[in-house]
């Protein structure tokens, strides 16, 4: 087995096998390709130290044959070979000696120099001349010349280079390995830039004095400073950290420091728990000036089936609110059971509405917390499931939310049978209660007959049969209609059958295929099967589009049904060039031949028939996308909902859009109707620069802009530099409105140094 670029070939030499060693690289910086890349910094030192010492292990102790056998391994588990152009044995100063383009391979590591001497009676081996080493993980080291005693316990090395297999370098003046097995590097310097000759890497972190300590797995820093465009910005007298190959261990994280008008100045500073090789945690003390002080936590761990990760914060004496503590916690669980079964939950709680923006954590609208377990099978699928939610913008009623316990689904789908028609089941258990409000119990179960087919004459078909049966216990519904409070049962039978049909039509010509397909597709079921003393739950949020146009059932739950005689009837078109340019439309609408009061005006589903709805997918070329969704009046034809986005051109200059109308609906408390455009620009200016700006703008009655984002970067092979300015218009209690910097700088290999500040707060 042979590392890469090396070929072996064997000739009749009496005692070694030829290696010949290629490498191509760079003119002013050699460059392999990373197999892996390491987290450390300059922890590369101690990677060089050990492999140093390992690789002249090739330099056996005992000699006793001359010519080229003394210079090979005598360990039967790892031979070595070596090419040179001349090898002599010394009887008088009894020293074995290889000149000439000397060329040392042992396992997957490969030894280069002009020439290397060992000295059986002071036992040491001295290589001189383009010294380099090749070791197994890709590493290069170059040395000018390298002593090291026979049992690898002293040694002493000068001008060393070391080439990383992430692309990363380390100089240093001398190189010594001591007696007491500490190994020491003198006026270092690491850097992941490419640099010629002569340059100054953009930035390199330097040290005085690095030591390495292989018992305790420690690399020591003495005098260390980084230095950015050739400036130091950041100096300190001692630095230590974990070997890279030893794994995990306790200590200091980075800092970050921020400020701005919700923190004043703010300052994290993380310390990690190394607890064992399956857990850890890191506690972060969180100081502000102008909100209060705290904490936050994180902790981890694997299991054989699972995993944990939680996440919370406490903070406390803020002078802008009376609570004394505030805080929140964000975690998951996973579990394999077995093969079929799975257990989890994720838990997302927060103790008030703004805490998760103020302290720049992450603020969902609804934080949800679920507990969950689920079965798979060939067949089957078994899920229950248990939420309880805190809404993070809009005040609520205190006692309203729900909390739903438990959520019990089954699904069951036969394999094919009789003429290719299949069964398939689904069954559905409820339980929602609220501190004040409508407690809900609900049993549903629904059986299906599925008939998939296609004609002579190539028309596709699918016919539908199925019956369902919907119990409900009900505490506490109000209902308008009837001007009472109810508590009682209530129940309904929903048995269905549909029919759909649709034909495609195919045409070539000019190069052009396209596909014309009209789509039918009519639903028979009882009507007015919504009753006033079935409180809904889950079916609030009904949205007519193209996507449920050909659907039997338009809500989202199973509280409220599509009931009465309909016909859903469309024509989709589509076109295709030997390119890949694609065109796509689909309209379509929906009659009734009964008005369902299920549906309200602002749907567009209610009486005879409904609005149109449909959709233009325009993509010519891989640097053109538009697309049009819609819903018109069936009567006007004015658009109700609109939505079009559109990118065009390359990564040189991108341009993005995107426009959402909704109409508003006819309740008194309606904010009226929503009306919005994002637009972004974005531009690859060269191979280092890029630049985005996007703006988002309410254009309903009284709106505005509610966000504008600048961002400029470069990077390249050693950094990315990040300059982001916002102004943001939401405000919420102390959570205030403003123009918000991030300057980040991510040093590879190393990790980010940021600074994020407020400016310009309107209070």
């Amino acid at each position: 087995m042979h590392p890469p670029g090396v070929q072996v070939q064997h000739k009749s030499y009496a005692m070694t096998d030829v290696v010949s060693f290629s490498y191509s690289g760079r003119t002013c910086a050699p460059n392999l390709r990373p197999r892996y890349r390491r987290a450390a910094t300059m922890a590369l030192a101690s990677t060089a130290l050990t492999f140093a010492w390992t690789a002249f292990g090739t330099v056996p102790a005992t000699a006793q044959e001359a010519g080229a056998q003394a210079l090979l391994s005598a360990d039967p588990d790892e031979h070595s070979l070596l090419l040179a152009d001349e090898i002599q044995y010394d009887a008088d100063t009894d020293s074995v000696t290889a000149v000439g383009k000397v060329e040392i391979q042992r396992g997957t590591r490969i030894l280069l120099a002009d020439s290397i001497v060992y000295n059986r009676t002071t036992d040491i081996a001295t290589a001189t001349g383009n010294v380099s080493i090749l070791d197994d993980t890709g590493t290069v080291f170059f040395f000018e010349r390298i002593e090291i005693t026979g049992d690898l316990k002293e040694g002493l090395a000068r001008e060393v280079r070391v080439l990383l297999s992430d692309g990363s370098r380390m100089t240093s003046r001398t190189f010594l390995r001591r007696p007491d097995g500490i190994s020491e590097l003198h006026e270092s310097a690491y850097t992941a830039c490419d640099s010629c000759e002569g340059e100054e890497p953009f930035w390199q972190i330097k040290a005085g004095r690095v030591q390495y300590d292989s018992d305790e797995e420690m690399v020591y820093y003495r005098n260390a400073w980084l230095e950015l465009a050739g400036v130091p910005v950041f100096y300190t007298p001692y630095l230590a950290h974990p070997d890279p190959t030893a794994g995990s261990k306790s200590g200091l994280l980075l800092p970050t420091i921020g400020g701005g008008r919700n923190l004043g100045v703010a300052y994290q500073q993380p310390y990690f728990f190394a607890i064992a090789p399956d857990k850890d945690a890191t506690l972060t003390p969180f100081l502000t000036s102008s909100a209060g002080n705290g904490v936050t936590g994180e902790y981890r761990q694997d299991f054989q089936k699972g995993r944990v990760r939680l996440f919370g914060s406490l903070m406390g004496g803020d002078p802008e609110l009376n609570e004394d503590v505030r805080g929140h916690i964000d975690g998951w669980a996973r579990f394999d059971i077995n093969n079929h079964w799975r257990v989890g939950t994720d838990v997302n709680l927060a103790t008030d509405r703004t805490f998760l923006r103020r302290y720049s954590f992450d603020a969902p609208t609804w934080l949800t917390t679920n507990a969950f377990a689920e079965r798979f099978s060939k067949n089957t699928y078994f899920s229950a499931n248990a939420y309880y939610f805190q809404r993070q913008r809009l005040p609520i009623a205190k006692g309203s939310v729900p909390i739903v316990a438990p959520v019990l689904d089954f699904n069951y789908t036969s394999d094919p049978g009789f003429l290719g028609g299949y069964w398939d089941m689904d069954a559905n258990g409820l339980v929602i209660v609220r501190e004040d409000g409508t407690d809900t119990n609900r049993v549903s179960t629904r059986l299906g007959w599925n008939l998939p087919g296609t004609t002579s004459f190539g028309a596709l078909y699918t016919f539908r049969a199925s019956v369902r049966g919907d119990g409900y216990y009900v505490r506490d519904f109000e209902r308008p209609a009837q001007g009472d409070v109810f508590t009682g049962t209530v129940g309904r039978f929903v048995p269905e059958a549909s029919l759909e049909w649709r034909m495609p039509f195919v045409n070539d010509q000019l190069g052009i295929h396209q596909v014309l397909e009209p789509i039918v597709m009519g639903v028979v079921s009882p009507i007015g099967l919504n009753y006033d003393s079935i409180p809904n739950e889950d079916s609030l949020d009904l949205e007519f589009d193209d996507t449920n146009l050909f659907q039997s059932q338009r809500f989202a739950g199973l509280d409220r049904v599509e009931s009465g005689p309909r016909i859903n009837y469309g024509l989709r078109w589509s076109a295709y060039n030997g390119q890949g340019g694609t065109v796509s439309a689909l309209i379509g609408q929906v009659y009734r031949f009964h008005a369902d009061p299920a549906f309200s005006p602002l749907s567009g589903l209610d009486g005879h028939l409904s609005d149109y709805v449909g959709r233009i997918d325009v993509s010519p070329h891989p640097y053109v996308s538009l697309q049009y969704r819609f819903r018109l009046d069936k009567n006007t034809l004015t658009s109700r909902r609109s939505e079009v986005s559109a990118a065009v051109g390359p990564s040189l200059l991108r341009l993005r859009a995107n426009y959402v109308f909704l109409e508003a609906d006819t309740s008194p408390t309606s904010p009226g109707d929503t009306e919005e455009l994002y637009v972004s620009v974005s531009s690859r200016i060269s191979r280092h620069w890029s630049v985005m700006a996007s703006h988002r703008e309410n254009l309903g009655p009284g709106g505005g802009g509610i966000r504008t984002n600048l961002g400029l970067t470069y990077e390249d092979e050693c950094v990315i530099i990040g300059l982001d300015v916002a102004n943001d218009s939401t405000q919420d209690r102390d959570f205030r409105q403003g123009v918000s910097v991030l300057f980040r700088i991510n040093l590879k290999t190393i990790g980010d140094i940021s600074f994020n500040t407020d400016i310009g707060a309107r209070r």
